[in-house]
């Protein structure tokens, strides 16, 4: 099956579809290529929290040698950081999350937006992708229902950033010459918590689409990769949010240069990021975050004007 909608002439053929050739579109040049696109982002900005938290705790050295010297005035802070953990574990428990807004609908509202004449393409997918992660980082996904995950636990025990990333991808190949414009429907649903005293952590969720050349793996041009950004948040006390959106065509729709015959592979990701001191002997910081996506149709118009 050929996995193609096209909302035309039964006659016409479409101008891009599957690849036959999918069981090695998608290999470790491809990989490194995504590694190097989301780690740069986050190493970035790990190396920029890090000064930030060696200022910290120059700035807070006197009072943590304060402490060191008043017994009593080191329990009370350990008392008070645990009982405001447990008040803000017991907050989060009680918090009720957005539902996620009504798909069928969505979906309708996304169609709507559909010229005729468009590829549209629906699950299963060619392969799934569950790298880059780092540390406290965790991801899932699957490729044969289109949906992928990328999460990070906030546990004191450990400190610095950590990251993770996830997705689906196809390998496609058009009929004509031409720019293809690329605008996945992607339904995101996400969390994030900070639990901080002291010194501060950090959260960050993305989503991103990267349109490669099936051989080197480059990003195709002119504009083979885009990114929307769904939270940033820094918090030097105790913070959460959370919501449900989605997106489609102009927020995050790559267009690329094609030439009849070419194929190309197209990689849709989830990736977040957190960065903490974790629990220290005064004071800590904690940052954990949850990223849901499905992706239940792309389309792709070729030599539309827009």
């Amino acid at each position: 099956m050929d996995h193609v909608i096209r909302e035309s002439d039964a006659k016409s053929e479409p101008t891009v579809r599957r690849s036959n050739d999918r069981s090695e579109a998608f290999t470790a040049v491809h990989q490194a290529e995504i590694d190097h696109l989301v780690e740069a982002r986050w190493k970035a900005q790990a190396e920029a929290n890090a000064r930030v938290f060696a200022a910290e705790q120059r700035a807070q050295a006197p009072i943590l040698r304060m402490m060191e010297q008043d017994a009593d005035a080191a329990s009370a802070f350990r008392e008070l950081a645990h009982l405001e953990r447990e008040a803000r574990v017991a907050q989060r428990d009680d918090l009720i999350l957005a539902t996620t807004h009504f798909r069928d609908a969505q979906a309708r509202d996304a169609l709507r937006s559909v010229k005729q004449g468009a590829n549209i393409f629906v699950p299963p997918y060619d392969w799934q992708i569950t790298d880059p992660v780092f540390k406290a980082g965790g991801s899932t996904a699957d490729k044969d229902a289109g949906w992928f995950d990328s999460f990070a636990g906030w546990d004191g025990d450990h400190s610095g950033a950590s990251w993770a990333t996830a997705g689906v991808g196809v390998a496609l190949k058009a009929s004509i010459d031409g720019v293809a414009r690329i605008a996945p429907a992607m339904f995101d649903t996400w969390n994030w918590e900070i639990f901080a005293s002291l010194f501060s952590a950090y959260t960050n969720g993305v989503c991103k689409v990267v349109v490669q050349d099936p051989v080197s793996g480059a990003v195709l041009g002119p504009q083979g990769e885009r990114t929307i950004e769904l939270w940033h948040r820094k918090s030097q006390t105790s913070a959460d949010g959370h919501g449900s959106d989605s997106f489609f065509a102009s927020d995050i729709a790559p267009t690329v240069t094609l030439a009849a015959g070419q194929v190309f592979n197209v990689s849709f990701l989830a990736s977040i990021f957190t960065d903490q001191s974790g629990d220290l002997a005064f004071g800590y910081s904690r940052a954990g975050c949850y990223l849901h996506v499905s992706l239940p149709l792309f389309t792709v118009h070729m030599n539309d004007n827009y």
